[in-house]
């Protein structure tokens, strides 16, 4: 217990290192759910044009909290505004429980990449909506306990 809790304080740490960038004109926060194998909630803050931090909380046969690092890029494709993919890389932390207490306890910790699209809904609806389809490969360094090497998403984000 004492060493996911080392984990999650310098996992956090990192997080507010990266938000603690001076204030740029960007600035841009948002959060929402993320569906699929590994569902829960995702949160991002774009650090500038083009470079965003996420957070992911999900839950697998355990609960994961994954840091990310991103660079957007417009994506053209006929007259379709609002469309650009992602691509990024971070790391990732996870606490597992198997079956009742008596079972074994694990801690992971790896890397993970990420690659994606994104649609912004905004344009069309008037609501600061962003609808995302993203691959998300990791692999455990230490303490490995995952049974997939990557975990596919839809993720629905609310800008704020």
């Amino acid at each position: 217990m004492k060493k996911l809790l080392v984990v999650i304080m310098i996992v956090v740490l990192a997080v507010s290192f990266a938000f603690a960038q001076e204030e740029l004109d960007t600035k841009k926060l948002d959060a929402g759910l993320r569906g699929g194998p590994n569902s829960g909630f995702t949160a991002r803050y774009f650090l500038s044009e083009g470079n965003s931090a996420e957070v992911l909380l999900t839950y697998h046969k355990g609960i994961i909290i994954t840091g990310l690092y991103e660079w957007h890029k417009p994506l053209s494709i006929g007259e379709i505004e609002g469309l650009s993919w992602f691509f990024g890389g971070g790391v990732h932390v996870g606490y597992w429980a198997s079956g009742s207490i008596w079972d074994r306890n694990d801690i992971a910790l790896g890397i993970a990449g990420i690659v994606g699209i994104e649609y912004d809904l905004e344009p069309l609806i008037n609501f600061p909506i962003t609808a995302s389809l993203d691959y998300k490969p990791g692999i455990d360094i230490l303490g490995g306990w995952t049974d997939s090497w990557g975990d596919a998403a839809i993720s629905i984000r609310y800008a704020f």
